[in-house]
């Protein structure tokens, strides 16, 4: 599909969103297999954009060795945005399987603490854990909820 609208598009004739998209996803996979990251994310993608898009990334996921998962129900925390992945899902590549783990645990203590009435208490420990989990560094994670507070 050729995308006129995105902000690169006017630098690049032909523009093709699902092949950036991809390519996203493989150099994740890429960083993912060789151990700089425990979690990496696609883009927050429509559901025609993820019917088009998953098998493509389960290629390139077999290809570095990681897991991949789909989330419809992104865990909104300080880090981004909730409008960003609204009505959208995320392709989750995971080194293994306790680190898919470990974001459901988040997920997890999100809930517990919204049904507990205590989300104040905790929002900042949970976007910090989630931050470490996409192995960004304390400045990023720190700026990202500095940004989104």
């Amino acid at each position: 599909m050729i995308m006129t609208n995105h902000k690169l598009a006017k630098y690049l004739e032909g523009f093709d969103t699902y092949s950036y998209y991809l390519g996203i996803n493989a150099g994740f996979a890429e960083v993912v297999g060789a151990g700089c990251k425990k979690l990496a994310l696609s883009s927050p993608l429509t559901q025609s954009e993820l019917d088009i898009l998953l098998k493509p990334t389960e290629i390139v996921a077999q290809e570095y060795n990681v897991k991949i998962f789909v989330e419809k129900d992104f865990l909104t925390t300080k880090l981004f945005p909730p409008e960003l992945t609204e009505g959208k899902s995320v392709i989750f590549l995971a080194a293994d399987d306790l680190v898919l783990e470990e974001y459901h645990n988040l997920k997890n203590m999100k809930e517990k603490s919204i049904k507990e009435n205590n989300l104040l208490n905790v929002e900042e420990e949970i976007a910090w854990k989630f931050g470490k989990l996409l192995s960004y560094s304390p400045e990023k994670i720190r700026s990202l909820i500095i940004k989104n507070s």
